[in-house]
């Protein structure tokens, strides 16, 4: 038998400010709070439990974010089929039709993400997929260079609050120390579909010319029609919250509750905190996270939209590009899985982090000082295994170090937003001139990660002080620990 105790959340400010709610939880089995699990270990149960909603939860999510990628970055093969011949771009355009995206995309993640907070989850997402789908869509008809530029517009807008929605989700769902091996799973999809989308682009230019419609045309047409038929399923296929999870019975709902707040983290709190919010604006902590990812995700970015052209350029064949493009994202997908793994079981995150981005210095590098071709497709290679791989820990990072419901759910949607201006200067970058070494631009690239490395070691420093002066706090008996949602900070450390 495992005994659990009753917590309550209290309202996130002792002045009992109207802007958060007060939530008891109990279990409505037994007034004792002596739940029965047949005997099992703690051990037992977490495994069941984990199992359970890793099975429930991380499948269809991955899902999900895998046609957000595909619909993100499909330009990139819709140019290798005549796209800027029959829109009349030239290289100009096209780089301001990449950047364009992410202007909307960055303004509207964090109200998307306000706004899930205030409706449910399965809802809000299901909105943002079918609106991103239908434009995709449309993305398929359009004649010139202004309407490319409008519909990229808008469909930065729609995707915005998808990402940093999932992952302000998952809080509601896993512990610090089970998050990070989860939202690698997660973020593996993208890797899926930087592999996928090379093939799914030469299997779409097959039908060429079918009812008058070009290839590149159909690139942008079948996957938004994909995105619109998941994006409705969304509603009735994605829980809310374990209290809502059909397929978990009352004694698991408390569990999983329990474990959250032990873990200081409230999974029913829909209330929006304006001091929690206004904090997020001021913490440094947010900050460093937003400079750290800034400096991932503009690599990233460079890679995922160019790599096909990069690759081209090497002098292979337009079969050969596409099919080349896969391998790297297959293997970045164990390395991911296998890190963030290691990074959990030590709940260490900063030192992990470092080991990608050393890695993505050294494939830019090859790409810069070696003349063969081969040598170079290596180079790429090495790149985008690193780049994908340090995603998901820093987003971890994050999610680790932010308490309070409401600051959670902004914090995500600033780091992301943040880090997603790097895919607005992405698309500024590799231009026509440089081709096909890319020098300047490689070497750019290499700055960012650089920038990152600092930023990483300075914050780990400033968290490990801030740790000892929690633990010095502990001597004083009458220090107040009650943190945002009411909640007991006494055992809380940040994560290095």
């Amino acid at each position: 038998m495992v005994k659990l105790n009753h917590i309550e959340a209290k309202s996130c400010s002792s002045s009992g400010s109207s802007n958060c709610e007060s939530t008891a939880y109990s279990s409505s089995n037994s007034s004792s709070q002596d739940i029965d699990f047949s005997e099992k270990s703690e051990e037992e149960i977490v495994k069941g439990l984990l199992f359970k909603m890793d099975c429930r939860i991380i499948p269809y999510i991955s899902l999900l974010y895998l046609f957000s990628f595909l619909d993100r970055v499909n330009i990139g093969y819709a140019r290798l089929y005549k796209m800027e011949e029959e829109l009349h771009l030239n290289q100009f355009q096209y780089g301001w039709s990449l950047s364009i995206f992410f202007i909307s995309y960055v303004i509207f993640e964090v109200p998307s993400n306000l706004l899930l907070k205030k409706y449910s989850p399965s809802v809000w997402i299901a909105r943002i997929m079918v609106t991103w789908g239908a434009l995709t869509i449309a993305l398929g008809f359009v004649k010139n260079f202004a309407g490319l530029m409008a519909g990229r517009f808008f469909l930065g807008m729609a995707e915005a609050g998808l990402f940093p929605g999932v992952l302000y989700y998952l809080s509601f769902w896993y512990t610090r120390r089970d998050i990070g091996f989860r939202l690698a799973l997660f973020c593996s999809s993208a890797n899926l579909a930087g592999g996928l989308s090379g093939l799914l682009a030469y299997t779409m230019s097959k039908i060429d010319g079918t009812w008058g419609i070009s290839g590149w045309q159909w690139i942008f047409i079948i996957e938004g029609i994909l995105s619109v038929i998941f994006g409705f399923t969304t509603i009735w296929l994605l829980p809310n919250s374990p209290s809502t999870a059909k397929w978990l019975n009352q004694t698991e709902k408390f569990y999983v509750v329990q474990r959250l707040l032990e873990d200081h983290r409230d999974p029913t709190n829909k209330s929006f905190c304006k001091k929690q919010f206004l904090e997020s604006f001021v913490d440094y902590k947010v900050y460093f996270h937003m400079i750290i990812h800034f400096g991932l995700i503009t690599p990233l970015y460079c890679v995922a939209q160019l790599l096909p052209t990069i690759i081209s350029q090497m002098g292979f064949s337009k079969l050969t590009t596409l099919l080349l493009t896969a391998p790297p994202y297959m293997v970045a997908v164990i390395t991911n899985i296998l890190l963030c793994r290691h990074s959990d079981k030590k709940m260490e995150r900063g030192m992990h982090l470092c080991v990608p981005i050393l890695v993505s210095i050294t494939g830019f590098m090859m790409m810069i000082f070696i003349k063969s071709k081969y040598g170079r497709y290596a180079g790429s290679c090495v790149t985008v295994i690193g780049v994908f791989t340090a995603g998901p820990i820093s987003l971890t990072w994050m999610t680790n170090n932010m308490v309070g419901s409401t600051k959670s759910a902004t914090a995500s949607a600033l780091l992301v937003s943040y880090g997603n201006i790097g895919g607005f200067i992405s698309g500024m970058m590799f231009r026509s001139s440089e081709a096909p070494r890319y020098t300047h631009s490689l070497i750019a690239n290499i700055g960012f990660l650089v920038s990152s490395l600092i930023a990483i070691l300075l914050y780990r420093f400033l968290l490990i002080r801030e740790n000892s002066k929690l633990d010095t706090k502990l001597k004083d008996p009458n220090y107040d620990w009650t943190g945002p949602d009411g909640l007991n900070m006494r055992n809380f450390r940040y994560v290095t």
